[in-house]
Parts: C-alpha cells; structure tokens; sequence
C-alpha cells in the first residue's frame, strides 16, 4: 500500500492520473469520509495529441457513519471510459487559465465560514479549504429527495451514491466516522487499497484549524486522524497500516522551477485574498510573496516531522527526477509534464519573465542551492 502525503502543488493531480491509469486501488477522503475508487482496466492507450485515455470497470465505495452506524454505499460502473485531461486553471503566467478558473474562491468567505467552524468547536470543521464554500445552486436534489434516494431501495445504482454526495453536502447532516468505528473497520477500508492520498489543508491566509497541535494542519481531521478525547488521534491498527505501507512524500530538487510554479500560483493557495497580481504585490510589499514562499517551501517538512513523530517511515520522492513505476509499483509511466501549468506558459514571455525575476531574487535572498535535497530531522 503506497500513501502518497500531499500538500499544496505536490503533484497530487499528476499520481491520481498514475494511479487511475496504472488501475490502482485509490482511497482519499471525501466530505471528511472514506471514498474509495476500484479501477479495473480493460483498454488504455493515447490519443493522437498525447492525451491519455483509458476504457475501464469501476467500483465506487463511500464509507461513512449515519445514526451511530457504519454504512457502506456501493456503486458499479461497466465499461465505461474517460479521458484523462488536466487543465491549468487559476495562475498568473497564462491569463486564459485566470478566465476559465471556477469561481467562489473568495478570502473573506471562507475565512468567515471557517472561523465560525473552527474556534472552540471541531465538530462542523470543514477542513477541505479550497474546495470554498457548497453553494445551494450546486444541489441537484431537495431534502425529500436526498432522503428518497439514500434509501435501500436505489442501493447500487448510481442516484443513490449522488444523493449521498449531497447529504454530506449537507453542514447539518455531516457525522464523523469517529476513532472508535474507524478503528473497528479499517480492514474493510483498507487492505484492498494500492494508494492512499492525503492532503495537507494548512494554508498560508487561513487560520490553523482546530487540533492543529495533534496533526490536523498536515492531515485532514476525521479522515485517518480522528478525535479522541481532547486529541486528535490515529487509531493503532490504521497506525500500524501506515507503518507497514510506503509512506511518500513528494519535492522538488529543481529550486528554480519549484519557486515559480508556487508564485505563479500565488493567487489561488493565498484565496485570492490580495487583489494584486503576484509582481504587483511584490511591488507593493515583497515580504507577503517572500513570507508567502517561506511557508509553501516548509509545508513538506511539516509532513515529515508528523510522520516523525509518529513512528511512520516514509521516503522522499523527487518529482523532478525520481521514477513513477520504481517508487509507486505501476507498468505504465505518465510524462512528468502531463498535469504541469509549464506547458501553457508558451507564448506569454512577459508574464513569465516578470515570476522569474522574483524568483531568482528570492533563491538569492534566502541562499538556497539550485538543487535542493529535503534536510534530514
């Protein structure tokens, strides 16, 4: 079982495409659940433009808690297909990715619905920050629907597994797994499993959420950390699954490349709450894209002294130059560049220019050598 620890612009688009195509076992959370996708193959190839796609059976399995019990939702899908496209949305260099980017993504919002969440209360936490807040017009179905269709009646079919993506759309309907139900059912959840994604919610504009102290800042609260008394616990059997697994952390050796592709990001990790765009906010006060990369650089190093701390091996994965196949177990290798905004900078020279001068002035400010290698803790 590989654990893929991700944080923000760690490739995590790019090993769920390696994943889905290599017909892996994904497991992530979903709604502050347990969502896991069983990917079975059954032709695979590339278009004529370099674009993958793959024909394919899948078992979807939402596990989840409803009225003190653990419930399971499955749904099959046969012969379906899919292209695996990645599109560049919400950066700098490519204002065209500006224009398509989704929209919602407002500082002042979220920051108000977290803070409302999250001080002096976990229960209601929502930990996936970037995910905005769920706008009602995003429903598809009423109240009396969703209770229809959560019932045995749909079990299997596909409106059934929507309607409980709803539900737990739902502030009010929200029910964590717990430390207790996870521990009594991680072998359900877990031994089939190929690749277990994480993701680090800390964020650089936002507030550390609550329990940050036990680990909720580098792994989603009430996903494989759940709350235990006053803490914030792993159980010790999923623990133990995580001590005998391949715990990776992914960086990048190419400083140079790392820091741009972060500041062409700026935007969207930092909730568009500066309406600057990244050189006219290192114009008006370079310490915000200076403090503003400090932090994107040290979120690996967060993970690791987490790991650390709790006796979970891991190993660091270059995305720059480490193989996809040797780390993860894969047949079929997906090109580094297949999920990279680098692809669409072409053409808008300007732009790029104007991220590499602030680049190169923050490497040389901070002393970090072209090639970076994680320190050891």
């Amino acid at each position: 079982m590989n654990v893929y620890w991700g944080y923000e612009n760690s490739g995590k688009s790019h090993i769920k495409v390696y994943s889905m195509f290599n017909g892996m076992s994904i497991l992530n959370s979903k709604y502050l659940n347990f969502y896991k996708q069983k990917y079975k193959i059954l032709n695979r190839g590339v278009s004529p433009n370099n674009k993958l796609w793959m024909h394919f059976d899948l078992e979807k399995i939402m596990y989840y808690r409803k009225n003190n019990k653990f419930l399971s939702s499955v749904t099959n899908y046969y012969n379906d297909f899919k292209r695996l496209q990645f599109k560049a949305l919400d950066a700098y260099i490519n204002p065209v990715s500006n224009e398509l980017a989704p929209k919602g993504l407002d500082y002042n919002t979220l920051y108000r619905d977290i803070m409302r969440k999250i001080v002096g209360d976990d229960k209601r936490v929502r930990v996936n920050f970037y995910k905005g807040i769920i706008k009602r017009d995003k429903f598809t179905f009423t109240e009396n629907d969703i209770r229809k269709y959560m019932s045995d009646e749909y079990k299997g079919t596909d409106i059934q597994y929507r309607a409980i993506m709803e539900y737990f759309m739902l502030d009010e309907k929200y029910e964590p797994l717990g430390y207790e139900m996870l521990k009594d059912n991680a072998d359900e959840i877990f031994d089939d499993v190929d690749m277990i994604m994480t993701s680090s919610i800390y964020s650089f504009v936002l507030p550390k959420p609550y329990g940050h102290q036990h680990g909720t800042h580098v792994l989603e609260n009430h996903y494989l950390l759940q709350k235990f008394g006053n803490t914030f616990q792993i159980p010790p059997n999923v623990l133990n699954k995580l001590r005998n697994a391949n715990n990776v952390i992914p960086y990048k050796s190419d400083t140079f490349d790392c820091v741009i592709k972060h500041i062409d990001s700026f935007s969207h990790f930092t909730c568009h709450k500066w309406k600057e765009t990244p050189p006219e906010m290192y114009e008006k006060d370079k310490n915000v894209i200076l403090d503003y990369l400090d932090f994107q650089l040290n979120q690996p190093l967060e993970i690791a002294e987490f790991l650390t701390k709790n006796d979970i091996p891991f190993k660091w994965f270059d995305l720059d130059t480490d193989n996809y196949n040797e780390c993860f177990g894969g047949d079929f290798e997906v090109d580094k560049e297949y999920t990279s905004h680098a692809p669409t900078w072409v053409g808008y020279d300007d732009r790029y220019n104007e991220v590499v001068k602030i680049a190169k002035e923050y490497i040389s400010l901070r002393h970090l050598p072209q090639t970076y290698t994680p320190p050891k803790l």
